[in-house]
């Protein structure tokens, strides 16, 4: 079978390898999908990770079932929360296998992990509806957190970003507005908006220190900063604002599929939407160079063995 293998940084080939066999406890799944992830971009650039998720935004269908497998059989329509996706086959443990409701599009399917990160990240904040947000950073993870947002009924959402193309896909998703942060002083910007208040919480979705420092300067007193960005540069903070307004920031890393698959069933949502562009496996080079280059016209890249 054809696998991407991570040979260095920006140094992916597409090989011939074995094909895997599933061992006791997990499923061999054949995959549809697999969307570039912004660690999967950020390993790309710098390196793989200690413990690497790379290649791990799939969907596809059960194959083989190994021994002791439970609730799975062959046919199964899945989501395998696991890496290696970027291949004709891979394996995945039961316990990191969702079924997909038979209602959702593969092309639906394939972004319920973004979606299962923006869903955790509102319920970590607890967040309800009636407050106001910022959501620094248009790429995948800023649109579904604004997805996530309007689920739960948020109707104030201020979204920030570089790229034209990433903010007009921000409004066409239901942004109350958008600026450009290269040009305008985002707590300015958000204070005008708030009556001099500053919003409730803001969400860091980029991974850079100036959008952070946007998040910090633009939540109200005893606001709330959740950080959903990869950092791979240290980044210094002025504490004395930090404290002095009783700033609450908290970092997440994790996602919450049911939570999603919920809000597509009940809500409608349409999170494939900000899917931009479909690549065979042998481009996958193509694709990462895409979303990497300096002036980016893709937002959301899957892979298609």
């Amino acid at each position: 079978m054809k696998a991407a293998v991570f040979y260095g940084v920006q140094d992916i080939r597409v090989v011939e390898v074995a094909k895997p066999r599933p061992m006791a406890g997990e499923v061999l799944v054949k995959v549809k999908y697999c969307g570039i992830c912004g660690s999967d971009l950020h390993e790309y650039r710098h390196g793989l990770f200690p413990e690497s998720p790379f290649g791990h935004e799939a969907c596809g269908e059960v194959v083989e079932v190994g021994a002791q497998v439970k609730g799975f059989r062959m046919g199964d329509r899945v989501l395998p929360f696991f890496k290696g996706a970027y291949a004709d086959y891979m394996v995945c443990p039961q316990e990191r296998l969702l079924g997909i409701p038979p209602n959702i599009t593969w092309e639906r399917a394939a972004v319920v992990e973004p979606l299962a990160v923006a869903a955790y990240s509102v319920k970590k904040g607890n967040l309800q509806s009636g407050i106001t947000a910022l959501i620094a950073g248009a790429g995948p993870v800023g649109l579904m957190t604004l997805l996530a947002l309007r689920c739960l009924g948020v109707s104030q959402v201020y979204v920030t970003e570089v790229l034209g193309p990433r903010r007009e896909k921000a409004k066409e998703l239901g942004a109350t507005s958008t600026c450009n942060p290269l040009e305008t002083s985002v707590s300015s910007w958000i204070k005008e908006r708030t009556a001099g208040r500053g919003v409730d919480v803001a969400f860091e979705s980029v991974g850079i220190e100036a959008t952070l420092k946007d998040c910090l300067t633009s939540v109200r007193v005893r606001g709330m900063v959740i950080v959903q960005g990869i950092f791979t540069d240290r980044v210094p903070i002025h504490m004395l604002g930090f404290v002095s307004r009783e700033t609450t920031m908290i970092g997440v890393n994790s996602a919450n599929p049911a939570l999603a698959l919920e809000w597509i069933e009940t809500q409608g949502i349409q999170p494939e939407r900000i899917v931009t562009r479909i690549l065979p496996l042998e481009k996958i080079s193509e694709a990462f160079e895409l979303l990497t280059a300096e002036k980016k016209r893709e937002i959301k890249v899957l892979i298609e063995p």
